[in-house]
């Protein structure tokens, strides 16, 4: 009996053939979490500076942002009747019916 054989099947490793797919996916297995790491860190930290900013607030509402169209952008009708809509000139109800309306056209 070979020697060499008995060595390597008593243990559960002992297959060499074996070894090396298992050591690949175990490599990977801890790229991927170390990757996973780092870029769960670094999101982390760059929200919280985002956050530390002063005009942090303004920049995430974005309410107090202003819009600004220029009149060349308005060529159509229904582009002119989303604008009334957005600036508050007329309700949903009323912009929905308008819309119908020149869709159908």
């Amino acid at each position: 009996m070979n020697v060499e054989k008995l060595r390597f099947s008593n243990f559960p490793l002992g297959n060499r053939k074996g070894l090396s797919p298992l050591i690949a996916t175990v490599l990977l297995v801890v790229f991927a979490l170390v990757i996973g790491t780092i870029t769960m860190n670094w999101g982390k930290s760059y929200v919280d500076k985002i956050k530390e900013e002063p005009e942090a607030e303004e920049k995430i509402s974005g309410f107090d942002s202003a819009i600004i169209i220029s009149i060349k952008d308005v060529d159509t009708p229904l582009k002119e009747l989303q604008l009334q809509h957005i600036s508050g000139k007329i309700t949903e109800d009323e912009y929905i019916e308008k819309e119908k309306e020149l869709i159908s056209d």
